[in-house]
C-alpha cells in the first residue's frame, strides 16, 4: 500500500532505499565469505608443500651447567669469582642476585644467577 501525503511518501521510499541497500551488502558479504572459505582450503592443501609446515627438530639446549659452578658456594662473591663461575658454567653472562634486589623476570638460559646473602657470601648458583 502506498502512501498518501508527500511527506509519508518521501519516508517509505528511504526505508526502501536502506532496505534494498542491506539486501545488496550481505550479498556481497556471503560471496565473499564464500571466497574467503576457498582460500583458506585451498591455503591448507598447499600449505605443507611449500615448507610450511613446522620443523621436526629439537629445541637448543641451554648452554649453561649450574652443577659446573656449585663449587663457588660459600665463597665471598667478587667479580672474579663471578667470572670463574661463569666459565665453569659456560654461560654467556653472570647476575648477581641479591636479597630485596629488583631483577627481570625473563629467563636466559644462558645466563648464571649468583645468589648472595646479605654478607656478601655466595648460597647458590642456578641458570635462567
Amino acid at each position: 500500500m502506498r502512501p498518501r501525503t508527500c511527506r509519508a511518501m518521501y519516508h517509505w521510499a528511504m526505508y526502501h532505499r536502506a532496505m534494498y541497500h542491506r539486501a545488496m551488502c550481505r550479498r556481497a558479504m556471503r560471496l565473499s565469505r564464500r571466497t574467503q572459505a576457498l582460500l583458506a582450503s585451498g591455503f591448507l592443501i598447499i600449505a605443507p608443500a611449500c615448507g610450511f609446515s613446522q620443523p621436526a627438530t629439537a629445541p637448543a639446549q641451554a648452554s649453561c651447567a649450574a652443577s659446573e659452578a656449585r663449587p663457588v658456594v660459600g665463597q665471598p662473591y667478587s667479580p672474579g669469582l663471578a667470572e670463574q663461575a661463569r666459565r665453569a658454567a659456560g654461560a654467556r653472562e653472570v647476575r648477581k642476585i641479591e636479597p630485596g634486589g629488583a631483577y627481570t623476570m625473563e629467563l636466559n638460559p644462558e645466563r648464571l644467577n649468583v645468589e648472595v646473602d646479605r654478607a656478601g657470601i655466595v648460597t647458590g648458583v642456578r641458570c635462567g
